[in-house]
């Protein structure tokens, strides 16, 4: 039996939506497909199908494109060449199209076939908006759309209705079938959706069982088609049909068996040169873990895949090497031990989201266009336009198909201006205003269902809106109507325009609003978003240590510059100019009623936009620019209200990551919105740069071309309001006012959930006394060795698995049980078998694993046997080991008795030893474990465990409990992710991810801060050279504890070059009035103004200047080298030992506001550098450099020396012990040899005499020779 896919299973959570109504058609597709059309219509109109006669025009249909209907999958493989390929898979979508038009017709003359309809034209349309898509889908949605096909067969059959003589109708014969297609077709749309929206890489790791599930889906389809191919060949058969010409049955139809086709071989065709290529390497490096378990063939993995940026929209690569490795191992480890069934029943939930939205629109859109279908058949060229003004001034001007933008809107002004003064009474031709509203008849076709509430509208005078419709807004209301960027436009263009005005809206107030309100709007939106990621800076502050790198990576993606790209770029518009009452009012109506629009389509989604396709469905139709920037604020609004969560919750780390990806998708709809605008630019303007510039106010301007990353004019923290009222009463947020705004946030909004608790895993839970019913002999807890002792110690434990299922067979045998069971394995799906027996009598399993690769490697410590025992797994850990067994069984067995019986005796009392070692355990563990992941990860600074170390949690691993193994690994992992994580590019010096302090070079800094040296506080005394910096020791340099966001990045390297010239300037002075100067005439001055609000430049008191020096933590004088903070309104200095031990400051220190996390810049002389400085400064300054040389380079060279001597000490030692094992092996080996000479002689004394003189002839001769 064929297996179907496991994504069916949530379908019935959603079947409402294809549930059959009491006419046997579903209610999704009765608003595609039964649209009553006029009589009087042709079969075709506009490119769809709406016929007076359905079968007829289906008839006419299935002649005309009988080539593309008779294209089949199979076909592919005799296709040649990779571009003819390419070419036959881009026909696909256009065969798509047309097959729904034809479907469409169909479902007229037969609705039962709505609900399986409906599901194709629904997938087929959402999957039309992707602006990509793989070959292996593409090959998939070709299946589907062979089974679709076959309906066109009920062309020949006239009446659903009628019965034959087994009492059955066609429709009563098919419809349980439909229902199950348009199920299956749905769970292939999301599977294939969710497939799509995995990285290339993702895929390449996991394609095995991809592809698995994509061919299961192809056979599936081949499988309904054949259902429904016999169910129309019995219906003819039997004579249901007597009314109508009988269906020619092809003779061999039921005889012949299509011969089926092998997806899977079809896949390799259609794999890509890249996809052959990433296959290859994975195979030639022992598979998919061993690759990505390999540091240098995961980076070489990530270069072929060519996803070498975490964000597809960063724009430029600066070149640096990405230090995300432990992530991105992270990352596709979690995706091979994923379940795909689970990966698609998840992706459901969102798909059908996006069905329901699709479904709303077609609909929406087919109403709209069947009331207007008459008259455009009818109508002549400049009738097609549906508003009456638009029209009248379209034939009175004699235009064409298209007119150029400038002359459509000065006519439209003098064509209001004309019919204003018309309406005008001569006595009132000098009044300004008049209460007579200029007349604009509605459309003769429906509007928009977006229509503002009656009470809102705007006021029935339009003269106001005459002054917007003029040569100086030209810009505006062009953009407005001609969407292709032209710069003519079109009759469609011109009705497009009309259609999106809201009810009630005149044609004119609709003009002024684009060519003045959208700009207010988008003003309006801009300073939103500027405010609401300001704010979301001042919540980081105050999120959990544990949520502190997953929010930090959050604000750090490269989606945020961005996003200030647009906001910097997009002209705001003058306040003045927002005067007039009438226009802000329309500007406030129509902004509040879109965002309404947008925030409920965006509830439907979940807010999460997964794909551009997604956004498209979001928004609607129209342009992007219209709906960017609402878009953009509704989101990151809600992206706030998750970073508030995370001040009292523990959040999983996807759930940031899920975040980012909405914004990519919004970003990556901007992108393709810029480079089809710059196509017609360049064809337009030589200047393309300076058209962005002009066009939606310049919204794209910064955006286009060759962008990266400029933190010095990163925008979103110096950004301040114009508008004072909106600054007035804003206040710091705290900590209490997050609190508070909690009791309004529901924790629904996240989509992984809290993780405030640890998911412990029951391994009892299949003991025998805790199960009901029959019992297997094998069920229970086994415990055994991790790794054979063959390999001689356990290397490397990266993970504690959890729970899977699994199934086998059971045979009874002499003496026990055999067992067998298979599992597949998530590298390339590999089948592993482990066959095994149970022994009754000593109550152990003795088991082994097999795949295919044994017959290569059998001696392989994968395939060696394992023994797994009964014994409790807190008790493992006493248990004598086989070496111990062999020597004194008796001993060995009585040890473990003790020991096992007086640690179930002090658990059950409670004893406090019992509870201490416990303690210690747990202890060692995190601690052990913290240290060893911190390597494994490669993150700076790292303290390496000694071998000691390295036994002692290997043994922790190994015989504590699991399930507080598994605690206290989460535990070592909790501690991890505390960790403040720097999600930069890693140290210059040593390649390690930074985590902790991270050491900025000042000198070696670009000039737009884009690029700089980074070092870790282990490397922070090395001097790298990269990327056209050469670092010296002698540099200033600046340690933050926290990530540095563009937020603060130029703020805080301002105040590092302004602190660090302070204090250099008070080291000066204290030292010129230690040196003997007049103390009581000095006045202690800094070479720039304090920061105190006097002004005076004084900062301290000239009594006691060392005053000035006091460390922050400890009060003691600092010297250099030292810190000085950052952030401190106070010069504040911290000593060097101060800062290594890390201590707070003193409450009733010179600094008691100062904090760990503010910003140090390293003090290292007090000698000026720079145009400041005289030539005895600058001397004094070489000086000290070439001083700090040469001991820099003794302490090199006594390293060098101290591990040359090292090194040979080790040698001696090595040399040593070889000598003295070779010596003993000798000796050992010559006692050896005269003992056996002696019992050969002892023998030889035992023969005859005869036999001794030939023996000892025999010797004799061989000592001669």
């Amino acid at each position: 039996m064929m297996h179907r896919p496991a994504s069916r299973s949530p379908l019935s959570a959603s079947s409402e939506k294809f549930d059959l109504d009491g006419h046997g058609q579903s209610a999704l597709s009765s608003s595609i497909l039964s649209k009553e059309y006029p009589k009087s219509l042709v079969s075709k109109t506009e490119g769809a199908l709406v016929p007076t006669n359905p079968l007829h025009a289906v008839h006419e249909f299935c002649e005309e494109h009988a080539d593309l209907l008779e294209l089949k999958c199979r076909d592919l493989l005799e296709v040649e060449g990779s571009k003819s390929i390419e070419e036959a898979l881009q026909n696909v979508s256009e065969t798509g199209k047309t097959v729904v038009k034809g479907l469409q017709a169909l479902g007229q003359a037969h609705p039962f076939i709505g609900v399986a309809v409906g599901a194709f034209v629904l997938v087929i349309t959402l999957d039309l908006t992707r602006r990509e898509n793989d070959r292996k889908v593409i090959a998939v949605k070709m299946k589907m759309q062979e089974l679709m096909v076959v309906f066109f067969e009920l062309r020949h059959i006239q009446s659903p209705a009628s019965r034959g003589q087994d009492g059955k109708s066609i429709s009563e014969r098919l419809l349980p079938l439909m229902q199950e297609i348009a199920g299956d077709i749905k769970g292939c749309g999301s599977a294939c959706d969710a497939y799509l929206k995995k990285g290339f890489l993702m895929r390449t790791v996991k394609s095995g069982k991809y592809e698995q599930r994509l061919a299961e889906f192809g056979t599936v389809f081949d499988e309904h088609r054949k259902a429904v191919e016999l169910a129309l060949s019995l219906h003819v058969a039997i004579g249901i049909d007597s009314a109508n010409e009988k269906l020619d049955v092809q003779q061999d139809t039921l005889a012949t068996i299509e011969r089926k086709l092998d997806m899977l071989a079809l896949f390799r065709k259609l794999d890509t040169p890249r996809e052959k290529d990433m296959q290859r390497f994975i195979e030639s490096h022992g598979g998919a873990k061993a690759c990505i378990s390999s540091d240098e063939a995961l980076e070489e993995l990530i270069v072929r895949s060519g996803e070498l940026s975490v964000a597809r929209i960063a724009g430029k690569d600066n070149g640096r090497k990405s230090n995300d490795l432990p992530g991105i191992r992270k990352r596709l480890f979690k995706e091979l031990q994923e379940d795909i069934d689970e990966t698609f029943n998840r992706n459901m939930v969102l798909f059908e989201r996006k069905l329901e939205m699709q479904n709303k629109q077609l609909t929406d859109a087919l109403h709209e266009e069947s009331s207007h279908i008459i008259s455009t058949l009818l109508s002549g060229a400049h009738d097609r336009i549906i508003d009456p003004d638009l029209q009248k001034i379209w034939k009175d001007m004699g235009w064409k198909g298209s007119v150029k933008a400038r002359h459509f809107v000065l006519a439209l002004h003098d064509y209001y201006t004309d019919q204003l003064n018309r309406q005008q009474p001569p006595s009132a031709s000098t009044q300004r205003f008049s209460l007579a509203p200029l007349k604009s008849p509605p459309p003769s076709r429906p509007t928009s269902a977006r229509s503002p509430n009656p009470a809102l509208r705007p006021r029935t005078d339009d003269r106001w809106a005459l002054a917007y419709i003029n040569a100086a807004y030209v810009q505006p209301i062009l953009e407005a109507v001609d969407d292709d960027g032209t710069g003519f436009v079109s009759v469609k263009e011109v009705n497009t325009f009309v259609e999106s005005r809201p009810e009630g809206w005149s044609l004119p107030n609709w003009i002024a609003f684009w060519a003045v309100g959208w700009q207010a709007s988008i003003s309006k939106y801009k300073n939103q978003i500027y405010g609401v990621v300001q704010t979301m800076f001042q919540v980081l502050e105050h999120v959990l240590p544990s949520n502190r790198r997953a929010i930090d990576e959050y604000l750090f993606h490269a989606s945020f510059w961005r996003i200030e790209l647009l906001l910097r770029s997009t002209r705001s518009i003058g306040w003045k100019v927002m005067a007039d009452p009438d226009l802000a009012r329309i500007t406030e109506v129509y902004s509040g009623k879109e965002e309404e629009r947008i925030e409920v389509n965006l509830k439907d989604v979940g807010y999460e936009l997964d794909t551009p396709a997604t956004v498209a469905l979001v928004t609607g139709e129209g342009r992007i620019e219209r709906y960017v920037f609402p878009l953009l604020y509704l989101l990151l609004k809600r992206h706030l209200r998750v970073m508030k969560l995370a001040c009292q919750h523990v959040l999983d780390a996807e759930e940031l990551a899920s975040l980012n990806e909405s914004l990519v998708s919004v970003l990556l709809t901007v992108d393709e919105r810029i480079q089809n605008l710059e196509a017609v630019f360049k064809q337009t303007h030589l200047d393309v740069q300076g058209r962005f510039g002009n066009f939606a106010f310049g919204l794209f301007q910064l955006s286009c071309g060759d962008i990266r990353r400029i933190p010095s004019q990163n925008t979103l923290g110096t950004w301040v309001d114009e508008d004072e009222n909106a600054t007035m009463g804003k206040e710091e947020l705290t900590l209490e006012a997050i609190q508070s705004s909690l009791k309004y946030i529901s924790r629904d909004i996240l989509k992984f959930g809290i993780q405030d608790e640890f998911n412990a895993v029951d391994y009892y839970e299949f003991e025998p006394h805790r199960l009901r019913g029959g019992v297997n002999p094998l069920q229970g807890n086994v415990v055994g060795p991790l790794l054979s002792p063959r390999r001689g110690g356990n290397d490397h434990i990266p993970y504690y698995a959890s729970t899977f299922n699994f199934g086998g067979s059971t045979v009874r045998s002499r003496g026990g049980y055999d067992f067998q069971f298979a599992i597949t394995d998530d590298d390339g799906g590999l089948c592993r078998t482990c066959s095994g027996h149970l022994s009754i009598s000593t109550d152990t399993i003795t088991a082994s694993w097999s795949d295919r690769r044994k017959k290569g490697s059998p001696d392989e410590i994968d395939y060696a046997s394992f023994t797994l025992r009964r014994t409790p797994p807190f008790l493992h850990r006493y248990r004598y080991a086989p070496h111990a067994y062999a020597e004194d069984p008796v001993r060995a067995r009585w040890s473990f008795a003790c020991n096992a019986v007086l640690h179930e005796v002090q658990a059950k009392m409670w004893s406090r030893r019992f509870f201490e070692e416990k303690f210690n355990d747990r202890k060692r563990f995190v601690k052990l474990s913290t240290r060893d992941m911190v390597v494994r990860m490669g993150l700076s600074p790292q303290q390496p465990l000694t071998m000691a170390e390295r036994q002692e949690l290997d043994f922790l691993r190994r015989d504590l409990d699991p399930s507080e193994a598994r605690f206290y690994h989460a535990l070592a992992a909790f501690e991890i992710q505390k960790l403040p994580w720097h999600p930069a590019w890693g140290c210059d010096w040593c390649e390690r991810r930074i985590t902790k302090c991270r050491i900025l070079c000042l000198h070696c800094m670009s000039e737009d801060l884009s690029d700089n040296i980074d070092l870790c506080g282990v490397c922070m005394d090395r001097m790298p050279t990269k990327r056209g910096f050469s670092h010296d020791v002698s540099h200033p340099m600046i340690k933050v504890e926290q990530t540095l966001h563009d937020f603060h990045f130029a703020r805080v390297v301002e105040g590092a070059k302004a602190a660090l010239e302070r204090a250099k300037g008070i080291f000066r002075n204290v030292e010129a009035v230690s040196a003997g100067d007049d103390m009581s005439d000095f006045v202690l001055m800094s070479p720039r103004s304090s920061r105190t609000s006097g002004g005076s430049g004084a900062v301290g008191d000239p009594s006691d200047p060392r005053e000035l020096l006091a460390c922050a933590c400890c009060r003691k004088t600092v010297t250099t080298p030292c810190w000085a903070c950052v952030s401190c309104a106070r010069d504040t200095f911290v000593c060097h030992d101060c800062d290594h031990k890390r201590l707070p400051a003193l409450p009733n220190g010179p600094s008691p506001k100062h904090s760990l996390s503010h910003p140090l810049v390293r003090i290292r002389d007090s000698s000026i550098v720079g145009q400041n400085a005289t030539t005895e400064e600058n001397l004094a300054a070489l000086q000290q450099r070439l001083l700090n040389l040469e001991h820099k380079v003794a302490d090199g060279l006594s390293a060098i020396d101290n591990k040359v001597e090292e090194r040979l000490s080790r040698l001696e030692a090595k040399i040593e012990h070889r000598f003295s094992t070779f010596e003993a092996n000798a000796e050992m080996r010559f006692d050896t040899l005269e003992a056996l000479l002696k019992q050969v002689v002892a023998q030889t004394a035992a023969l005859p005499s005869i036999y001794g003189e030939v023996v000892r002839e025999h010797v004799q001769s061989y000592m001669r020779r």
